[in-house]
């Protein structure tokens, strides 16, 4: 598994949004593209969503601890989100990392169930990576849009990600450059 984490530029972070949202190297027969957003949403956020057909809510709650769901009339939902239509990508990434950490999947749908199952028992502290440890062919992205670094007159974000060692060398290179 190749690792890295990193802040990244933000004009480069929106390059690898369009190059996912937009690329064809994507296997979506086989793969699935799952987004979490880790909180900061409004339930409203997410019932809103359950009508957008190119979506598909997987599962929404409450993203911190069980005995503080008493705060939950604040933005503080999460959410798996399966993307339908490969171009709701960026837009859908971009809004949820603005206000919280978002968390990219590209895995065989054989793992979605197992990734919603995980999250849906832990939304507060699952960890991503552990579903995808014997896996060779995936991509996880994370981010976190909601504060700026600011350097040389140019902004960056936090981010991380991993790809699996079989995934595709073109998303493996256009990674790499990052």
């Amino acid at each position: 598994m190749v690792t890295k984490y990193k802040e990244i530029e933000a004009s480069r972070l929106n390059d690898i949004l369009c190059f996912l949202s937009t690329s064809n190297e994507l296997d979506l027969e086989a793969f699935d593209i799952l987004i979490y957003g880790s909180g900061g949403q409004s339930k409203k956020f997410y019932r809103d969503l359950k009508m957008d057909k190119e979506l598909e809510i997987l599962w929404t709650g409450w993203c911190g601890p069980r005995w503080t769901s008493f705060l939950s009339l604040i933005p503080g939902q999460a959410g798996l989100i399966k993307v339908l239509k490969q171009n709701r990508l960026k837009p859908l990434f971009e809004e949820l990392a603005t206000l919280s950490v978002a968390n990219l999947y590209y895995i065989p749908k054989t793992l979605t169930r197992i990734a919603t199952t995980e999250i849906e028992r832990a939304p507060y502290s699952h960890d991503p990576i552990e579903i995808l440890e014997r896996q060779t062919q995936f991509l996880f992205m994370q981010a976190e849009m909601d504060e700026t670094i600011t350097r040389n007159s140019k902004e960056y974000f936090f981010f991380d990600y991993r790809i699996g060692v079989s995934t595709l060398p073109e998303i493996q290179n256009f990674l790499a450059a990052s």
